[in-house]
């Protein structure tokens, strides 16, 4: 992969033989196409392509959020290439038993710098329900008490988890949400976050953890 700096193919988009050029936020990139390969992946390889397209099923359901609100564009790794990394990093490959094992507490939906969010509890006290508890610790502050609760859970059956966005408000300090009924007797794991009332800020992620649904 290549910078292009007032190239002759400065404003050109596509490819051409082997050669590709595309504009990457601003900065045109001209890169080799790979020749496509005709021998089938080893074990390992088919496992890492294996783990790649759980990540990219797991953030699906908030892709866009994480796309807006998952740290900073870092040159040219989007908001959305650091969230994918977050979960490679969490998804542990295991070449022994060549299986993949999602870490839970080290996956990230949510990445910035506004008030932390702090789960205090976690139940599941009525059939089909999801109860989230958090401590208000906005302080009395007006902007704080209203930051909306963003929410992910996911059972591990399933291929995506389920994002729920602006669910209530900090102050609340609680939430109730009904899941679905195939849900009843399976085991969820939980992730909160904060979203500021004028959408410009967000908390970073707390795995609250795991409960089964009655």
């Amino acid at each position: 992969m290549a910078k292009l700096n007032d190239s002759l193919l400065s404003g050109s988009s596509g490819r051409t033989g082997r050669l590709v050029v595309a504009n990457v936020a601003g900065t045109e990139i001209l890169r080799v196409r790979p020749r496509k390969k005709n021998t089938q992946p080893s074990p390992k390889q088919a496992l890492i392509q294996e783990r790649m397209k759980k990540c990219y099923d797991f953030i699906l359901p908030y892709k866009a959020y994480a796309s807006a609100y998952f740290g900073h564009r870092q040159g040219m790794r989007s908001c959305y290439n650091l969230a994918i990394t977050n979960l490679l990093n969490a998804f542990k490959l295991d070449f022994q038993t060549m299986t993949i094992t999602p870490d839970f507490p080290e996956i990230e939906f949510s990445h910035g710098s506004l008030l932390a969010a702090i789960p205090t509890g976690l139940s599941s006290a009525a059939a089909t329900t999801l109860s989230v508890e958090w401590y208000n610790n906005a302080a009395g502050d007006p902007d704080c008490l209203a930051d909306q609760l963003q929410l992910l859970y996911f059972e591990e059956t399933q291929k995506s988890p389920v994002f729920l966005g602006n669910m209530g408000e900090r102050a609340d300090a609680s939430m109730t949400v009904t899941v679905p009924p195939y849900l009843s007797g399976k085991t969820v794991q939980v992730w909160i976050a904060f979203l500021s009332q004028d959408g410009m800020e967000v908390s970073l992620s707390a795995y609250v953890g795991s409960v089964q649904i009655t």
